[in-house]
């Protein structure tokens, strides 16, 4: 499976807010600083992440976003789908509706896309952002580390 760069920063964003901790909304700009999104990525991603119910924004002064749940009941599998869709690697091994292969009666890769399917839904499906969060180090800790985007 490959993951596009939008679902890359889409998940940048989801951990950097669980990094944050939930205590003061965090403005966009600081996290495009704190992500190296660009900040006109993160204006079309944010407000996938919070029609999805995963973050939701605060307006005002002191507003901007974070998460709506704590970073434990977040799945890298919700993130990921949000943006992606279908997690099989090929469209015969989807669950639903899979597609039609001249080749499919008696093929023996179909199982084994169906099994990558399902281990790669098992791991997204059983890591959570607080997890990613306890493994974080480096520019994520300490964003002075962390080269500006454009």
């Amino acid at each position: 499976m490959w993951i596009s760069r939008r679902t890359d920063y889409a998940t940048r964003a989801v951990l950097a807010l669980s990094l944050a901790g939930g205590t003061q909304p965090m403005k966009l700009q600081e996290l495009a600083d704190r992500t190296a999104v660009p900040l006109s990525v993160l204006e079309q991603i944010m407000p996938v992440l919070r029609t999805a119910g995963v973050a939701r924004s605060e307006r005002g002064r002191s507003g901007g976003y974070r998460l709506n749940h704590p970073p434990g009941k977040i799945t890298l599998e919700t993130v990921v789908r949000l943006f992606e869709g279908q997690l099989a690697p090929i469209a015969c091994a989807t669950r639903k509706e899979p597609e039609s292969c001249s080749m499919m009666c008696g093929c023996s890769l179909r199982s084994a896309w169906e099994e990558i399917r399902d281990n790669t839904i098992d791991l997204l499906g059983r890591t959570t952002f607080a997890d990613l969060a306890a493994g974080a180090a480096g520019p994520w800790l300490d964003s002075d580390q962390i080269e500006p985007v454009d």
